[in-house]
């Protein structure tokens, strides 16, 4: 599975223009369990997009945006903008399908994870060359929140 960091909110307005009419698409798999694509976050992201006056128009939870799954956005005529919520494969398979139309990404691709169901974490197993250090950092599933020092510390840095 592929662990995904969230960018912040602020980083996904700045690709926004007040005249988008946007879709949300969620992965309900990989960044749902990463805590930056499932229902929640979706719903959290446009509820703020809309409280600071972006057209939100819909969304989509897909269990695998990086599959042909992604067909099943069946996208409203005016919508012009996709804000993705998946990892850079789904991203990918989106701009794909939907070359028509913007698509923005809202998060970074750190590396490969591992989870641990009983203990409702994952933690980095295989990171990707830019985010090495981030090898065995432990995040809570779901979330993303960070769980071991170096995590936490770099969490604070990077806000």
């Amino acid at each position: 599975m592929i662990f995904t960091k969230a960018l912040t909110y602020d980083e996904i307005k700045q690709k926004l223009d007040k005249d988008d009419v946007i879709s949300i698409i969620g992965c309900s798999s990989c960044a749902r369990v990463a805590g930056t694509g499932g229902e929640e976050q979706m719903e959290d992201l446009a509820k703020n997009l809309r409280k600071d006056g972006y057209n939100v128009q819909e969304g989509f939870s897909i269990n695998t945006v990086c599959t042909p799954k992604v067909f099943q956005a069946r996208l409203n005529r005016k919508v012009n903008t996709i804000i993705t919520m998946a990892c850079s494969a789904g991203f990918a398979n989106v701009s794909s399908i939907f070359a028509d139309k913007k698509i923005i990404t809202s998060s970074d691709d750190i590396g490969l994870m591992a989870a641990d169901i009983k203990n409702e974490t994952i933690h980095v197993a295989v990171p990707f060359e830019k985010h090495k250090e981030t090898k065995g950092e432990k995040f809570k599933m779901y979330s993303g929140e960070a769980l071991n020092e170096a995590s936490v510390k770099k969490n604070r840095e990077d806000q």
